[in-house]
């Protein structure tokens, strides 16, 4: 049972001196080694006390405050007649720094006045658990009502051990009750933004598909993302569609999960990445920047295909680095105008700034302005791990993390930043990385509670990028940075010639798509930013799709039909070449003759369709000019005029004026054959002549003389 106490704090003042001479005496029996604050415990007390529950989480005049807490025993003895307080400090923090102070402070440190007193029945033996509710009457709360007295209070709960004269503070965990009395006050915009990604893809092999169940199986990471904001639509998602592409090759649980995915998208936000969560900072280093393009329309046309909202686009750059470089905001500016998200912390407020600004920033890069989106650190922190990050990096949170705790710790922080300046509702982010592992239960209860939470109203991440730019003096990015682990600009440009190779290749082939593949997956594959966790296996996804397209061309060979070489006799001949094919399927090609000599000329290449691993034996017609010997290279080409083959060569002699002497010889023999016939027959002639006996002559002719005077009567 509980029961409400006056003591005053003069009580706790004298317990804290009492624990400390304690300390000091048992320092004394036994001194360790000096140990770092890393090594010791949150508070090095004997007993574990968690915040279980605090009801309500704001609390208004009227209403009893419940504090359920959990108290373990850790220590070595047991605590005899255990004592629960719960203390409040009644003064309403004023600062972010003073909300520090108290999640800092020792476990000696005051904790307010003590408000309710509750004995437990037996002894807590060491390893020991039990669950203690503190209930304040609301008659015991005190506090004013006034409009302006609202906001966070200190709560702590504390043990001690009524067998102790000394009661020495055993256990203590500090938590905040929010006081809110009925009023209406310029709450607070958040914006909360939710990344959804996954594994590093190989476009050529399913070796990611057991990766990827296993986050999307129950327990895995991207499982308890989804489960820990499903039930708030207030939250932004930043998707990946290649994860519902990727469902349909996934497992029962993948695709289990990425159709209660696109069910949760209703009535919410979502805004999606480039596709494959594309490395824009290894672009931009690379200058490679039509690549961003190709990603965000291949997100797009994914989103069209899953009946995303019709508001589902890329209007968000998210870098991979939490500081990026003015280089990746220029790609991010000259790409359809995006937004750039920066990472917590980076791009802070001047210190001499007394309030929280809203999370928005301009920057020049490329010659343009750019908006930078700026989460909060601290409240990012606190809904990434449960806790505020405080901002002396050498203080840490005591106690450990539980749903009621986080909750109070995150709206505590909030109400401060409304109190801040009560008239400017300012408009602050938060973010959660990549590789966020919720715990699914603190998350819920923190989403959750900034729903129903007076001075908080959730917008979604576009209200923030149309925010006016409220003009602070951030400062600016890095000019260049580069990261070790991102894609280089080898990679993109053997990745680019060999898909572009291989695009020409399959065109020999009756059905190109099959060789081909999705080279556009191919070539973004390599560019996402999971991969800069292992650059080895980068490099093995790069050598792969070299290897694949160099597998088209490797299985189209030439042989010459001789090792000998190849004599030319004549102007006009055809060169025998066998050319093999080894792949599965029948191609098409053109075999063409490069002669290294221009007296030897090669015709037109030679179509011809090779079955599937067959060799044939192709002629090449060929004319010859003059005699030489000439090297002739074989080349094997596609439809296209694409080079498939041209690593064989061989030796043609050529002796075209052979022919012409032939020609000569025979032409000269068969003249010399006319004339020595010709001779002989003419002295054949003659000798016949001689050998004859002359005939009898008759009358001598008469002279024309003769014949006149002889026709005269």
């Amino acid at each position: 049972m509980s029961r409400t106490t006056g003591r005053a704090g003069a009580v706790g003042r004298a317990l804290t001196v009492l624990w400390l001479t304690a300390a000091a005496a048992l320092a004394g029996l036994a001194a360790p080694p000096a140990a770092t604050a890393a090594d010791e415990p949150d508070d090095g007390l004997p007993l574990d006390v968690r915040v279980a529950a605090v009801t309500p989480q704001v609390l208004q005049p009227g209403q009893d405050l419940t504090v359920t807490v959990r108290v373990r025993n850790d220590g070595p003895t047991a605590v005899e007649q255990p004592r629960v307080v719960l203390s409040m400090d009644r003064t309403a923090f004023i600062g972010r720094f003073s909300l520090d102070r108290w999640r800092t402070a020792a476990p000696t440190d005051p904790v307010g006045t003590d408000l309710v007193v509750a004995d437990l029945p037996a002894a807590l033996a060491p390893g020991q658990q039990t669950t203690v509710d503190l209930v304040l009457p609301a008659n015991q709360v005190r506090l004013s009502t006034r409009a302006t007295s609202w906001g966070a209070r200190g709560l702590a709960a504390s043990v001690v051990d009524r067998a102790d004269p000394a009661r020495v503070r055993l256990g203590v965990v500090r938590t905040f009750a929010l006081w809110f009395p009925p009023q209406e006050v310029n709450a607070t915009r958040v914006s909360v933004l939710a990344p959804v990604v996954g594994p590093a893809a190989d476009a050529t092999t399913d070796a990611w598909v057991p990766a990827l169940e296993a986050a999307t199986s129950p327990g895995g990471r991207l499982a308890d993302v989804l489960e820990a904001t499903a039930d708030a639509p207030g939250v932004t998602w930043l998707l990946d569609p290649w994860l519902l592409d990727a469902a349909a090759l996934g497992g029962v649980a993948t695709r289990a999960w990425a159709d209660e995915l696109v069910a949760g998208m209703t009535d919410r936000e979502v805004q999606l990445l480039p596709y494959l969560d594309t490395d824009l900072a290894a672009i931009a280093h690379t200058g490679r920047s039509t690549l961003v393009a190709t990603a965000v329309q291949r997100s797009e046309a994914a989103a069209r295909q899953h009946d995303l909202p019709d508001a589902a686009r890329v209007t968000l750059a998210l870098p991979a680095d939490d500081e990026p470089d003015l280089a990746t905001a220029a790609i991010a500016g000259a790409a359809d105008d995006l937004a750039l998200l920066v990472g917590p912390g980076t791009l802070p407020s001047p210190a001499v700034l007394t309030y929280t600004p809203s999370g928005r920033a301009t920057v020049s890069a490329g010659g343009r302005d750019v908006t930078v989106l700026v989460p909060d650190a601290r409240l990012s922190a606190a809904l990434t791990t449960g806790r505020v990050a405080v901002d002396d990096a050498l203080l840490a949170p005591t106690g450990a993390v539980t749903p009621a705790s986080a909750v109070q710790d995150l709206l505590a922080e909030l109400a401060v930043i409304t109190r801040e300046r009560p008239n400017d509702s300012r408009h602050v982010l938060l973010t959660l990385p990549r590789d966020w592992t919720p715990d699914v239960d603190v998350a819920a209860a923190q989403l959750a509670a900034l729903a129903t939470t007076p001075w908080v109203r959730g917008e979604p991440v576009s209200a923030l990028v149309g925010l006016a730019d409220p003009e602070i003096d951030r400062g600016t990015l890095p000019t260049r940075s580069v990261v070790d682990t991102e894609t280089t600009g080898t990679e993109i440009d053997t990745l680019t010639t060999t898909l572009d190779r291989r695009g020409q290749l399959v065109g020999m082939l009756a059905d190109p798509q099959s060789a081909l593949g999705d080279v556009e997956l191919e070539l973004l594959a390599p560019l996402s930013v999971a991969w800069r966790a292992d650059p080895a296996g980068r490099a093995a996804l790069v050598d792969r799709a070299r290897t694949s397209t160099d597998a088209l061309s490797d299985a189209v060979t030439v042989a010459p039909t001789t090792d000998e070489g190849i004599n030319v006799l004549s102007t006009s001949a055809e060169l025998p070449v066998n050319v093999t094919n080894d792949l599965a399927e029948p191609i098409t090609v053109a075999v063409r003759l490069r002669p290294d000599d221009s007296r030897l000329r090669a015709d037109d290449p030679v179509a011809v369709t090779i079955p599937a691993q067959t060799q044939v034996l192709v002629r090449v017609p060929v004319h010859a000019v003059q005699s030489a010997d000439v090297q002739v290279t074989v080349q094997v080409l596609t439809p296209g005029g694409t080079v498939v083959d041209d690593d064989t060569s061989f030796l043609v002699r050529v002796r075209a004026e052979w022919e012409g002497i032939g020609t000569a010889v025979v032409g000269s023999l068969l003249a010399l054959g006319l004339v020595v016939g010709l001779v002989r027959t003419i002295r054949r002639g003659r000798t016949a002549r001689r050998a004859a006996p002359e005939p009898d002559a008759g009358p001598d002719a008469l002279s024309p003389e003769e014949d006149e005077e002889e026709a005269r009567p």
